[in-house]
């Protein structure tokens, strides 16, 4: 959250079997889900989770390599040294690709704790919203891009370039959103056909966001710093 170091905290309350974060809280609602292909409408209902602090107590760091690889990691950094006004940097660099023959790809999951959501108990999830606001502070070009991303069965699932991932070019805070995205939107990024069960038969769901870079066969080495505040998904079940 950037802002005013006073700004007050609004903790919306938990209910049902969702789990709680210090500064992501999940609460029911009654809003009509988007359009989004998802057949059935549901009922209606909402779960809704925000983190607008990003503090890492509250968030783990996954990486993912492919290619002729790199390097990359996420942490919290404070808005002009204001501790209540916390955002989340991502740094990413891949390694050259000149005279490996393959692309270099890296990208940097960030999954946060205490906010787990179960389809058995919590109920389908019919479509997904999804925004933020990011900034690119280093690197420049279209920036890293950015998608909701969650943890299932210990596989990291997620949108792909040219498939829902957006980028984030701009230098100043910018908001982005998403809306209508089913479970075959979302996929692992080693395979097309592998998708996240979001049907009330469906393993426990950790969410988050991914960020990722990369640079074709023969393209030279390249570092991205990017930054991410204001996390928001919301559920429609």
């Amino acid at each position: 959250m950037r802002g005013i170091a006073l700004r007050a905290l609004i903790l919306l309350a938990c209910v049902a079997a969702i789990n709680c974060g210090n500064s992501g809280p999940t609460s029911p609602d009654d809003t009509t889900p988007p359009a989004g292909g998802g057949g059935s409408v549901g009922t209606g209902r909402t779960a809704i989770l925000s983190d607008d602090l990003l503090d890492d107590n509250d968030w783990d760091t996954e990486v993912q390599v492919f290619g002729a690889g790199g390097t990359g990691g996420a942490g919290q950094l404070h808005f002009n040294g204001q501790a209540s006004a916390g955002y989340r940097q991502v740094s990413i660099t891949v390694n050259s690709a000149q005279n490996s023959g393959t692309a270099a790809q890296v990208a940097v999951f960030s999954i946060k704790r205490r906010n787990t959501y179960f389809p058995t108990s919590d109920g389908a999830i019919f479509t997904v919203s999804y925004s933020e606001d990011s900034i690119l502070q280093a690197g420049g070009g279209n920036g890293q891009y950015s998608a909701p991303a969650l943890k299932q069965n210990g596989k990291l699932y997620t949108l792909v370039p040219g498939a829902g991932a957006f980028q984030t070019p701009e230098t100043t805070w910018t908001p982005h959103s998403l809306t209508g995205l089913t479970q075959n939107d979302f996929r692992t990024l080693a395979s097309a056909s592998d998708h996240p069960d979001f049907s009330a038969a469906g393993a426990r769901m950790d969410w988050g966001f991914m960020r990722l870079h990369s640079v074709p066969a023969g393209g030279p080495g390249d570092t991205k710093t990017g930054g991410l505040d204001n996390w928001r998904i919301v559920l429609y079940r």
